[in-house]
């Protein structure tokens, strides 16, 4: 049995697999459907019916609908705690059903199928990008091409079809501008994420969030007194906005892609 080579950066698949636990990739599945439906378990399904002893790990499919911004946030701070050889399938696409070009991109050693719309942002500049433009055989549904064009895309990469071969190098991806500083997530908790490095964050720092100014540095989310907004370094090593046991989101009426303002502390200070 072969295995995929994406691990040395390559998309050719010729090495030999010597390790039985090792005969899959991982695939992980990162959506804006919910649980409440049952379009993750029919994308699992369509996967698992082809190749039944994937594994599937859920990152997540509790992102606010339409989030591009926060889908791309996720992947790319998830990715890398996953094994080289992994196949991250990202279905956030608002354009489903339209000409919107589908990607397969490798960075890392890691593959990476979804829309581009702009979710694989974070990951540019990539070894490589692909339009997928193969389509498998059978009915296409024009609202889920999670189900029946991505999984099957996942499928193909798991059967260590060359990706080169389902389609043609793609010069001009979708490429949200993420190099300013703004919001990307917010968490379960209400902890607004930023993508402002966690290096930046002094004593005498502030961060300005719509029409609010915070100035509070702390080292966790308990040393914030309860009910006031402070600023900490998040596990992703970057700058979030944090509130003692309440929802800093709430209070500052914070969404991914909103601009921040961050101001360092001066030479002064």
């Amino acid at each position: 049995m072969r295995q995929t080579v994406w691990a040395q950066g390559s998309l050719d698949f010729t090495a030999e697999q010597t390790q039985m636990d090792m005969h899959r990739p991982v695939v992980t599945l990162l959506t804006d459907f919910g649980l409440e439906d049952a379009y993750v378990a029919q994308i699992k399904a369509r996967i698992l019916s082809s190749i039944p002893d994937v594994k599937l790990v859920d990152i997540t499919h509790s992102l606010p609908p339409f989030g591009v911004i926060p889908a791309g946030w996720l992947l790319s701070t998830s990715y890398p705690y996953f094994p080289r050889g992994s196949i991250h399938l990202c279905v956030v696409d608002p354009g489903v059903g339209t000409s919107r070009a589908v990607l397969a991109i490798l960075k890392d050693g890691h593959a990476f199928v979804g829309p581009d719309n702009g979710v694989f942002s974070f990951l540019y500049p990539a070894q490589s990008v692909i339009e997928v433009t193969w389509r498998p055989s059978g009915n296409i549904s024009g609202t889920f091409h999670g189900r029946d064009i991505f999984a099957p895309v996942v499928v193909e990469l798991l059967k260590y079809v060359p990706p080169q071969t389902l389609g043609r190098p793609f010069g001009k991806p979708v490429i949200i501008d993420v190099s300013r500083d703004m919001v990307v997530h917010v968490d379960r908790f209400g902890n607004v994420v930023t993508n402002i490095e966690g290096s930046r964050l002094k004593a005498g720092c502030t961060l300005t969030v719509g029409e609010k100014k915070i100035s509070r540095v702390a080292e966790s989310y308990a040393g914030i007194p309860p009910g006031e907004l402070g600023l900490i370094v998040g596990s992703a090593s970057t700058v979030e906005v944090a509130a003692n046991r309440v929802s800093a989101a709430s209070l500052l009426g914070a969404e991914a892609g909103m601009p921040v303002r961050f101001e360092p502390r001066t030479s002064q200070e």
